[in-house]
């Protein structure tokens, strides 16, 4: 090849392309692969007949009877790199023996942040539900706020899990529950105190003692998060039942709480 300005600049731009390409196939294959689920809590939940687990185009609705405009709805959306089955065994501890409905969104290569208005869609498959909560965990909470915060009027709650608001729904009518682990070396601790001020001051805040990040969900340890002696399955029962009893008005059947002024 005579190696003229042309070539080398072709070369060098093909060169830069290839490169390109490797780094987005490596970030896409980085995020799609992610987190779980932890295949035993997902068996268990499959093998348990009282909960019913239902596959939809964009994600799993999880309930224990039948819906009705009585029923509860949360929309759940995922943290990064979390595959959406990992949050079925919490979703299923959340509907046991409540009239609520999980409806845990899948998202594009695991993050909320590519599909945050996709709540439209799982409304649409549950049209008995009158009341509508959206929830989500960690990144997938911080999306989760800001479908709350601009769609007011369909929804009406919001349910953080180690998560904050970037959006400032504080003078919002949403009922708002955040739950938090005191062993969560994920969240940025200083951030979640800021944004405190983005929320309702009625927002109810709980602390679960020896919980961590990776607690909210089945899908193992993760990267920089607080190992702790608490097993997974202990710390998923805690979340469910402070989530669960909030959502239906009722006391929390957890002593392994704080409630938290902000």
């Amino acid at each position: 090849m005579d190696w003229t300005y042309g070539n080398i600049t072709a070369v060098a731009f093909g060169v830069f392309i290839g490169l390109l390409l490797l780094v987005t196939v490596g970030a896409v294959a980085y995020f799609a692969v992610g987190y779980g689920p932890d295949t035993d809590a997902l068996s268990t939940v499959e093998d348990d007949e009282s909960i019913i687990l239902e596959q939809f185009g964009s994600g799993i609705v999880v309930r224990s009877g039948t819906v009705t405009d009585d029923t509860v709805g949360v929309i759940y959306y995922p943290g990064a790199r979390v595959n959406h089955e990992s949050y079925v065994p919490t979703a299923a501890a959340i509907v046991a023996e409540r009239d609520v409905v999980v409806v845990i969104v899948d998202m594009p290569i695991n993050l909320a942040v590519l599909a945050p208005d996709r709540a439209d869609d799982v409304i649409e498959t549950q049209p008995a539900v009158e009341s509508w909560y959206i929830a989500g965990h960690s990144l997938g909470g911080a999306m989760a706020c800001g479908y709350a915060a601009a769609n007011t009027a369909e929804i009406d709650g919001l349910v953080l899990h180690a998560a904050y608001c970037d959006a400032d729904i504080s003078g919002s009518d949403l009922q708002v529950l955040s739950v938090l682990g005191t062993d969560d070396g994920v969240i940025d601790a200083e951030q979640e105190r800021d944004r405190r001020a983005l929320l309702p001051a009625e927002t109810e805040i709980v602390e679960l003692d020896g919980a961590n990040h990776a607690g909210f969900g089945a899908y193992g340890p993760q990267r920089g998060d607080t190992p702790t002696p608490r097993e997974p399955a202990a710390m998923r029962a805690d979340v469910a039942a402070v989530t669960g009893t909030w959502l239906i008005g009722t006391d929390t059947d957890t002593t392994n709480e704080t409630v938290v002024t902000s």
